[in-house]
Protein backbone atom coordinates (compact mmCIF):
# COMPACT_ATOMS: atom_id res chain seq x y z
CA UNK A 1 0.00 0.00 0.00
CA UNK A 2 0.93 3.89 -0.62
CA UNK A 3 3.35 2.97 -3.61
CA UNK A 4 2.30 6.23 -5.10
CA UNK A 5 4.05 8.28 -2.38
CA UNK A 6 7.14 6.28 -2.40
CA UNK A 7 7.62 6.54 -6.31
CA UNK A 8 6.94 9.84 -6.39
CA UNK A 9 10.12 10.52 -3.58
CA UNK A 10 12.20 8.25 -5.81
CA UNK A 11 11.53 9.95 -8.95
CA UNK A 12 12.26 13.15 -7.42
CA UNK A 13 15.57 11.69 -6.25
CA UNK A 14 14.74 12.91 -2.16
CA UNK A 15 17.40 12.13 -0.29
CA UNK A 16 15.67 9.62 2.32
CA UNK A 17 15.28 6.16 4.25
CA UNK A 18 12.60 3.81 3.39
CA UNK A 19 11.98 0.43 5.18
CA UNK A 20 8.92 -1.14 3.92
CA UNK A 21 7.82 -3.99 6.50
CA UNK A 22 6.88 -6.77 4.05
CA UNK A 23 4.90 -9.34 5.90
CA UNK A 24 2.89 -10.35 2.21
CA UNK A 25 -0.28 -9.46 3.01
CA UNK A 26 -2.58 -6.22 4.28
CA UNK A 27 -1.65 -7.03 7.44
CA UNK A 28 -2.82 -3.70 8.95
CA UNK A 29 -6.56 -4.68 7.89
CA UNK A 30 -6.91 -8.29 8.88
CA UNK A 31 -4.17 -10.38 6.84
CA UNK A 32 -6.37 -9.70 3.05
CA UNK A 33 -4.77 -10.61 0.20
CA UNK A 34 -2.13 -7.96 -1.64
CA UNK A 35 -0.07 -8.26 -4.52
CA UNK A 36 2.39 -8.89 -2.27
CA UNK A 37 0.90 -12.57 -1.43
CA UNK A 38 3.05 -15.24 -2.58
CA UNK A 39 1.21 -17.98 -4.64
CA UNK A 40 -0.54 -20.65 -2.65
CA UNK A 41 -0.85 -18.85 0.54
CA UNK A 42 -4.08 -18.56 2.27
CA UNK A 43 -5.68 -15.24 3.48
CA UNK A 44 -8.39 -13.50 5.23
CA UNK A 45 -10.38 -12.83 1.56
CA UNK A 46 -8.81 -15.93 -0.30
CA UNK A 47 -10.64 -19.03 1.80
CA UNK A 48 -10.13 -22.43 0.95
CA UNK A 49 -13.24 -23.94 -0.56
CA UNK A 50 -14.10 -20.96 -3.10
CA UNK A 51 -12.63 -23.06 -5.93
CA UNK A 52 -9.59 -20.63 -6.29
CA UNK A 53 -5.95 -21.44 -5.39
CA UNK A 54 -5.64 -19.36 -2.59
CA UNK A 55 -2.52 -16.43 -2.82
CA UNK A 56 -1.94 -14.25 -5.31
CA UNK A 57 -2.45 -16.02 -9.04
CA UNK A 58 -0.13 -13.75 -10.52
CA UNK A 59 2.73 -14.45 -7.69
CA UNK A 60 4.58 -12.14 -5.17
CA UNK A 61 5.30 -8.52 -7.16
CA UNK A 62 8.95 -7.77 -6.99
CA UNK A 63 8.86 -4.79 -5.10
CA UNK A 64 12.74 -4.45 -5.35
CA UNK A 65 12.51 -4.22 -9.15
CA UNK A 66 9.26 -1.64 -8.85
CA UNK A 67 11.51 0.15 -6.86
CA UNK A 68 14.56 -0.55 -9.14
CA UNK A 69 12.64 0.63 -12.09
CA UNK A 70 13.32 4.21 -10.44
CA UNK A 71 16.58 4.29 -10.34
CA UNK A 72 17.58 4.90 -6.83
CA UNK A 73 21.09 5.46 -6.41
CA UNK A 74 21.07 2.66 -3.58
CA UNK A 75 18.22 -0.34 -2.82
CA UNK A 76 18.54 -3.22 -0.62
CA UNK A 77 16.29 -6.43 0.08
CA UNK A 78 16.90 -7.50 3.91
CA UNK A 79 15.73 -10.43 6.60
CA UNK A 80 15.53 -9.98 10.04
CA UNK A 81 17.69 -13.34 10.31
CA UNK A 82 20.33 -11.76 8.49
CA UNK A 83 21.06 -8.22 10.56
CA UNK A 84 23.49 -6.98 8.63
CA UNK A 85 20.82 -6.78 5.85
CA UNK A 86 18.03 -6.57 7.78
CA UNK A 87 12.39 -5.92 5.74
CA UNK A 88 11.50 -9.87 4.93
CA UNK A 89 9.42 -9.72 8.02
CA UNK A 90 7.76 -13.07 8.88
CA UNK A 91 4.01 -12.83 10.84
CA UNK A 92 3.04 -15.17 13.24
CA UNK A 93 -0.58 -13.96 13.14
CA UNK A 94 -0.88 -13.66 9.38
CA UNK A 95 1.37 -16.66 8.42
CA UNK A 96 0.00 -18.94 11.48
CA UNK A 97 2.75 -20.02 13.33
CA UNK A 98 4.23 -20.29 16.71
CA UNK A 99 5.81 -17.07 17.48
CA UNK A 100 8.78 -18.57 18.80
CA UNK A 101 9.30 -20.01 15.32
CA UNK A 102 9.80 -15.84 13.69
CA UNK A 103 13.53 -16.08 13.21
CA UNK A 104 13.48 -20.12 11.81
CA UNK A 105 11.13 -18.56 9.05
CA UNK A 106 12.90 -15.58 7.91
CA UNK A 107 16.04 -18.19 8.20
CA UNK A 108 13.74 -20.73 6.07
CA UNK A 109 12.90 -18.09 3.28
CA UNK A 110 16.32 -16.81 2.70
CA UNK A 111 17.86 -20.28 2.99
CA UNK A 112 15.42 -21.81 0.65
CA UNK A 113 15.53 -19.60 -2.09
CA UNK A 114 12.63 -18.18 -1.53
CA UNK A 115 13.24 -14.25 -0.58
CA UNK A 116 16.53 -13.39 -2.04
CA UNK A 117 18.81 -10.85 -0.37
CA UNK A 118 20.14 -8.40 -3.02
CA UNK A 119 21.11 -4.79 -3.43
CA UNK A 120 21.47 -2.46 -6.06
CA UNK A 121 24.08 0.21 -6.22
CA UNK A 122 22.80 2.68 -9.25
CA UNK A 123 21.09 0.06 -10.97
CA UNK A 124 23.56 -2.51 -10.83
CA UNK A 125 22.19 -5.99 -8.68
CA UNK A 126 24.46 -7.70 -6.43
CA UNK A 127 22.82 -10.83 -4.54
CA UNK A 128 24.14 -10.51 -1.19
CA UNK A 129 23.63 -14.18 -0.08
CA UNK A 130 24.22 -16.91 -2.92
CA UNK A 131 24.29 -20.88 -1.91
CA UNK A 132 25.66 -23.34 -4.42
CA UNK A 133 22.04 -25.56 -3.08
CA UNK A 134 18.92 -24.63 -1.99
CA UNK A 135 16.77 -25.99 0.88
CA UNK A 136 13.38 -26.98 -1.21
CA UNK A 137 10.71 -24.35 -0.27
CA UNK A 138 8.53 -26.89 1.46
CA UNK A 139 10.56 -26.55 4.58
CA UNK A 140 9.80 -23.46 4.33
CA UNK A 141 6.16 -23.55 3.45
CA UNK A 142 5.54 -26.62 6.28
CA UNK A 143 3.96 -25.16 9.66
CA UNK A 144 2.86 -22.36 8.96
CA UNK A 145 -1.36 -22.02 8.40
CA UNK A 146 -1.36 -20.03 5.87
CA UNK A 147 0.24 -23.19 3.17
CA UNK A 148 -1.24 -25.89 5.60
CA UNK A 149 -3.88 -26.50 2.88
CA UNK A 150 -0.91 -27.49 0.79
CA UNK A 151 -0.06 -30.72 3.19
CA UNK A 152 -3.36 -31.67 4.32
CA UNK A 153 -6.10 -33.04 4.42
CA UNK A 154 -4.62 -33.79 0.65
CA UNK A 155 -1.13 -32.70 -0.44
CA UNK A 156 -1.29 -30.46 -3.32
CA UNK A 157 1.44 -31.42 -5.32
CA UNK A 158 1.11 -29.49 -8.18
CA UNK A 159 0.90 -25.94 -6.13
CA UNK A 160 4.04 -27.23 -4.47
CA UNK A 161 6.01 -27.96 -7.31
CA UNK A 162 4.95 -24.82 -8.95
CA UNK A 163 6.19 -22.74 -6.34
CA UNK A 164 9.55 -24.64 -6.21
CA UNK A 165 9.80 -23.95 -9.98
CA UNK A 166 9.49 -20.29 -9.40
CA UNK A 167 12.18 -20.34 -7.23
CA UNK A 168 14.68 -22.59 -9.12
CA UNK A 169 13.87 -20.58 -12.50
CA UNK A 170 14.69 -17.17 -10.33
CA UNK A 171 17.96 -18.68 -8.94
CA UNK A 172 18.90 -20.09 -12.57
CA UNK A 173 18.31 -16.68 -14.05
CA UNK A 174 20.38 -15.41 -11.28
CA UNK A 175 23.09 -17.75 -12.35
CA UNK A 176 22.62 -16.95 -15.96
CA UNK A 177 23.18 -13.08 -15.69
CA UNK A 178 26.25 -13.66 -13.49
CA UNK A 179 27.96 -15.78 -16.31
CA UNK A 180 27.07 -13.33 -19.16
Amino acid sequence: MGLSATSGTLYRNLDYWYICYDNETYGNTGRQQSSATPYGARTATTPLGTGATPGNPAGKKDLFEIWRAHRPPYIATVSGRHPVDLAFAPCPTGWGYDPAKTWEYARLGVECGVFPLKEAVDGEVTHTYVKRTWRPVEEYLQGQGRFRHLFEPVRQEAVIRSIQDAVDHYWASVQRSSTV
